[in-house]
């Protein structure tokens, strides 16, 4: 699972004690009354002592950990990585040398990697906050909280990669409705951690300018950039990802993303994504035109699946979005068909965020709602049909001559 690579080639560092008492809380162990040595914990006939300590001691740490991992029948190492990053997004940046696989790099291109990769989560913070094409100065404070809160691990042995970490709260338990009706079919989950949103909007942003500006055999069109900025891309991003790909020694820049255990991952998002230098002009046009031809989103929204539910024979089901409209966190019920909320039902058992297109309503007791739906699917599906690589757009200094030939609208 987390970092197993890592784990293989060096000494993994423990946890706290802290982190493991969480862990053990979490994954169904019972604490016993604490006594004058500390706690016992209690799970399927297997005992943990945990100590109540002030600060931290390796040994009696390495210890504890021997006992979980032999309980759990996992390798320590294994175990070790898992516990300190349980409430953890792992990002994984890798800037692959041109010449040849190097565990180092130019100074100066290790420095535009470290300061990139704070602009690139950043850019991220604030789109997932509100999509915009243009951030333009005007980041979103929530988003900036986040990178506050980020750490950068130590790097890693093998090609010069950087571990980003971003914290995750404690999840808040999922209501629970109060509404006994037979007929009444409801699943309901908690919500997804704004700090996850961000590193997911950093993940499908990448995974955006990988499918609809990198790869076609062609320049971006306005409809691509659509596409790109209701996922989270925008002007900054291009260009912090831009500007890694500028530096001569590196020949590509790859994002490997470990989820925090703690909270699931959508099981279809791509891990890694990988960017090559050859895409350095295409991000840099398609920067110049979201700078000169901003691109609204339209009436679209993301997030989580926290509800679905479904009552008797009814032909139509509902599910129920956790998202960010007008700068406020708020929940948003969508009606679909039947045979559609069939598919919801399989998107929230794989942790997928949907994305909806749909007129918002405010419906009875002020709860936000689509009624009828033009879209709604997984965020993480393919953005372009394979093989359309469409007319190509010239790149033009006059950016309204764009706009003409590909219209937003």
């Amino acid at each position: 699972m987390l970092l197993t690579e890592v784990s293989e080639i060096t000494n993994p560092k423990l946890p706290t004690i802290s982190q493991i008492r969480d862990y053990l809380e979490a994954e169904g162990w019972s604490a016993s009354p604490p006594g004058p040595a500390g706690t016992m914990w209690l799970r399927s006939g297997n005992r943990i002592g945990i100590p109540d300590i002030e600060g931290e001691d390796p040994h009696l740490t390495d210890g504890i950990l021997e006992r979980i991992a032999r309980s759990e029948h996992k390798d320590k190492r294994f175990v070790t990585n898992y516990i300190r990053y349980y409430r953890t997004d792992v990002t994984l940046l890798q800037a692959a040398s041109e010449q040849s696989p190097s565990e180092s790099i130019p100074l100066a291109a290790a420095a535009t990697v470290i300061t990139s990769a704070r602009s690139i989560l950043r850019a991220s913070g604030t789109t997932a906050w509100s999509e915009r094409s243009h951030i333009d100065g005007n980041y979103a404070k929530q988003g900036d909280t986040v990178v506050e809160r980020a750490r950068m691990d130590h790097t890693l042995r093998g090609p010069f990669m950087i571990p980003v970490l971003v914290p995750l709260p404690r999840l808040q338990a999922p209501g629970t409705p109060d509404e006994a009706d037979a007929s009444l079919e409801l699943f309901r989950a908690a919500p997804e951690p704004f700090e996850r949103r961000v590193t997911r909007t950093l993940a499908q942003s990448l995974l955006a300018v990988q499918e609809v500006i990198v790869q076609p055999e062609r320049s971006p069109t306005m409809r691509d950039l659509h596409l790109a900025v209701e996922r989270g891309v925008s002007r900054e991003f291009c260009m912090a990802l831009s500007k890694i790909l500028e530096e001569p020694t590196i020949g590509e820049f790859k994002a490997q993303f470990e989820w925090a255990p703690a909270f699931s991952a959508p099981e279809t998002m791509p891990r890694t994504v990988e960017v090559p230098s050859e895409a350095k002009g295409k991000l840099d046009l398609a920067a110049d035109i979201l700078r000169k031809q901003r691109v609204e989103p339209r009436s679209i929204f993301s997030g989580g699946i926290v509800e679905l539910r479904h009552v008797g024979d009814e032909p139509w089901g509902h599910i129920t979005i956790a998202t960010v409209r007008h700068g406020r966190s708020c929940e948003i019920r969508v009606r679909l068909s039947y045979e559609h909320y069939q598919e919801a039902l399989a998107w929230h058992g794989q942790h997928r965020a949907v994305i909806v297109e749909g007129a918002v309503r405010e419906g009875p007791n002020r709860r936000l709602v689509v009624d009828k739906p033009s879209s709604c699917r997984p965020i993480d599906e393919a953005l372009l049909p394979e093989g359309n690589d469409g007319p190509l757009v010239i790149p033009d200094k006059d950016c309204a001559s764009i706009e003409r030939q590909y219209p937003t609208s």
